[in-house]
């Protein structure tokens, strides 16, 4: 067969069912082998970051790998955002980039570009196969690469040549190693901390896997939870990371980073032992590693062990698994006495006092409170999937709509505007069966909007509700906060993104008051097909009240 051939053959060994991309001069020969067989599913969109992020998202929801690809030089460098987002949330992820062929590779040949050098810094694992013999080793090497150990992106280079090339060769065999867990002793000792605490914490962070498996089936966290109760412990999530436990449990205090309310820091700061579970202590979940009280005893658990001690030395540092750390602590936890000293009633108190929902403001259009309060209705009556891109809305979802369900809500983490509306396509594909709403800024949908020609010839029915305000919100709460409400460059106009729905065969609907608001999102999730929500706001509509965004210095 030839090398793209193999390249297929080794991809559906790997269990790939989908693969996204945009055609390209150095990636025909794959295509060519993707058109011939029916194993593996490809959709072309219409902008490269588009793929990637698709391929992200599907990665997110469906527990198989997201694989995008993309030709040589610009079509590389457009993958660069998506890459490195998924890089930053520890994303699993295959990128397939075309590339000149090896004789005439190093004389500036057309669109020539060193793809390992451009993308090494923002990948788990970067490699350019150099002979078609060595595909089966080197692809299927990046694969476990990328869903295996703490996840990530990964690049692998194909030159032309390579793809054309004749070759006998197969797949090897399948395999993952399996998840590491701690030793006894060190178990023990992560127990013997945590329960000779008087004030505990539990910070439950994007390494604890919640989401959904390979199985389809999805994690309930039940040895966490039980670990919780039996300490009497706050818990609390990083930010954007809001569904990894359980809203509705009592010992809930809300979502650390961007709008954290005063109480959920508390419960960090005040603690004298904190569990962090997957956590990598992030400047926004730390507020710039100002979080953790000196002297704070802490157990940290990540299944990357250079994550151990990067911030903040633990006195027990678990190379691990999260759930497979907990349910080895909790072995030993009997040994030892448990049980919290009633300090997380006031916090309690304190929280159903700081989260009461803030009363509607007087602007033009749909407030941000109409909105949340219609998206967190909606959210409960049909099940669905809530994406969060990058707006400033997202921090009235962090504060104010709880999650119940493992899986049910994404946000990026990563800061990269437009990853919403992809990655909602990429989650729809991987759960077919559920409804997904996207929520997003009229400046991030801007930069992926052509690739509703995408959703709408491929029938993926996400529902994108756009915060509609006419400005780039988050870097308007800095200038208006950091500047002096010197406002320049963040304004601008939009054309009717209902009508631009329609024009596209989709769903549109504008509305331009908060009473209109939930018949326009049942009329769109009814109307099964992609959909738009035009929800107008006025110029300066926001972040909630008494928040301020951070600063940077």
């Amino acid at each position: 067969m030839t090398g793209a051939e193999l390249v297929v053959e080794v991809l559906a060994a790997e269990g790939v069912s989908q693969v996204y991309g945009i055609p390209g001069t150095t990636i025909m020969d794959l295509l060519d082998a993707l058109a011939r067989q029916d194993r593996i599913r490809y959709l072309s969109v219409r902008h490269e970051q588009v793929a990637a992020s698709l391929a992200d998202g599907f990665s997110r929801a469906s527990g198989e790998l997201g694989v995008c690809v993309a030709s040589r030089g610009p079509g590389a460098t457009n993958l660069a955002t998506a890459i490195g987002n998924a890089h930053d949330e520890s994303v699993p992820l295959l990128a397939l980039v075309g590339q000149v062929p090896g004789d005439i590779m190093g004389r500036a040949a057309f669109e020539e570009l060193d793809v390992v050098s451009l993308f090494r810094p923002i990948t788990k694992w970067c490699v350019e196969i150099g002979h078609a013999e060595r595909i089966p080793e080197l692809l299927q090497r990046a694969v476990r690469q990328a869903v295996t150990g703490r996840p990530g992106p990964v690049v692998v280079s194909l030159p032309l040549d390579v793809l054309k090339a004749e070759v006998e060769a197969e797949p090897q065999r399948r395999f993952r190693p399996g998840l590491p867990r701690p030793s006894a002793r060190d178990a023990e000792a992560a127990a013997q901390v945590l329960a000779a605490a008087g004030r505990p914490a539990v910070i439950v962070g994007g390494g604890v896997r919640t989401g959904v498996c390979a199985d389809g089936g999805a994690r309930p966290g039940a040895a966490i939870t039980e670990l919780v109760e039996r300490l009497d412990a706050a818990v609390v999530t990083t930010w954007a990371r809001r569904d990894r436990f359980r809203n509705d449990h009592p010992n809930f205090l809300g979502v650390l980073g961007a709008g954290s309310f005063p109480v959920t820091d508390r419960a960090i700061g005040e603690a004298d032992t904190v569990l962090a579970l997957g956590c990598r202590f992030s400047e926004f979940s730390t507020k710039r590693w100002t979080l953790l009280s000196p002297g704070t005893r802490l157990v940290h658990v990540d299944i990357d062990p250079g994550e151990l001690g990067k911030v903040y030395p633990p006195e027990v540092g678990l190379h691990a698994d999260a759930e497979l750390a907990v349910a080895d602590v909790l072995t030993h936890l009997d040994e030892h006495k448990a049980g919290g000293s009633g300090w997380l009633a006031g916090l309690r108190e304190s929280y159903a006092e700081e989260r009461r929902f803030p009363s509607q403001t007087a602007t033009e259009g749909v407030s941000s409170a109409d909105l949340t309060t219609a998206l967190a209705g909606t959210l409960d009556k049909h099940a669905a999937v809530l994406v969060v891109d990058a707006p400033s809305t997202g921090v009235w979802i962090q504060r104010y709509v709880d999650f119940t369900r493992p899986a049910g809500h994404y946000a990026s983490a990563g800061g990269a505007m437009g990853w919403g509306f992809p990655a909602a396509l990429g989650i729809q594909l991987a759960r077919p069966e559920e409804r997904v709403i996207c929520l997003s800024g009229d400046g991030s949908f801007w930069m992926v909007a052509q690739d509703l020609e995408t959703a709408v010839r491929e029938n993926i029915p996400v529902v994108t509700v756009v915060a509609n305000n006419f400005a780039y919100g988050n870097t308007r709460d800095r200038q208006r906060n950091a500047h002096e409400s010197r406002y320049f460059g963040v304004f601008y106009d939009n054309p009717d993104l209902a009508a631009f729905a329609r024009l596209h065969g989709a769903h549109g609907e504008r509305v331009t008051s908060g009473e209109d608001l939930i018949p326009a999102l049942e009329r769109a999730l009814a109307s099964g097909r992609p959909a738009i929500v035009d929800v107008v706001q006025d110029r300066h509509e926001g972040l909630p009240p008494g928040v301020t965004p951070l600063r940077a210095r």
